[in-house]
C-alpha cells in the first residue's frame, strides 16, 4: 500500500521549491553583493521549506519522494544542458531558439532548484533510513526510554 500524502503538503512542497528556483533565478554569482545575499536568503527559505513539507513523511515516502525529485532534477537539466552546451547541430538549434536571457534564467533556475530541492530530500531520506528524524528523539534516547520503561 502506498503511502498518503496530505494535499497541504504537497502544495507547500512546490510553493518551497519555487522560492528555491527564484533564489537561482536572482542569483548573480558569489560576488559580494545585496542580490547573492539576498538570493542566499530565498533559497534558504526555500530549501527549509522543502525539508518541513517532507521532514513528517514516514520512511517509504521519503524514498518515494527521493526518487521522484531525482527524475525531476535530471529531467529539468536535460534542456538547461542542451542550450548551455550544445554538442550537434541540432542541440545547437534548440540553444539558439532559447538563447534569450528570460529562457535561460528560467531553465537554469529551474534545473538549479530541482536539484537543490533532491539534495535535501536525499539528505532527508539517508537520516531517517537510520533512524533520525528533526525534531524528534535520537535512536539511542529512544533506546534508553524504552529500557526505562521495561
Amino acid at each position: 500500500m502506498r503511502p498518503t500524502i496530505p494535499a497541504r503538503s504537497t502544495l507547500f512542497l512546490a510553493v518551497s521549491a519555487g522560492f528555491v528556483a527564484l533564489g537561482v533565478a536572482i542569483n548573480d554569482g558569489f560576488a559580494p553583493s545585496l542580490r547573492t545575499i539576498l538570493a542566499l536568503a530565498v533559497t534558504a527559505v526555500g530549501l527549509f521549506g522543502v525539508a518541513t513539507a517532507v521532514g513528517d513523511r514516514p520512511l517509504e515516502s521519503l524514498r518515494l519522494a527521493t526518487g521522484r525529485l531525482w527524475t525531476v532534477a535530471f529531467v529539468a537539466f536535460l534542456p538547461y544542458g542542451l542550450t548551455t552546451s550544445p554538442n550537434s547541430e541540432e542541440a545547437a538549434a534548440l540553444g539558439e531558439a532559447l538563447s534569450g536571457p528570460f529562457a535561460s534564467a528560467a531553465l537554469e533556475a529551474v534545473a538549479g532548484a530541482g536539484i537543490l530541492c533532491a539534495v535535501v530530500v536525499t539528505v532527508l531520506y539517508a537520516f531517517a533510513s537510520y533512524g533520525i528524524y528533526p525534531g524528534r528523539p535520537t535512536p539511542e534516547e529512544r533506546v534508553l526510554e524504552e529500557r526505562q520503561n521495561e
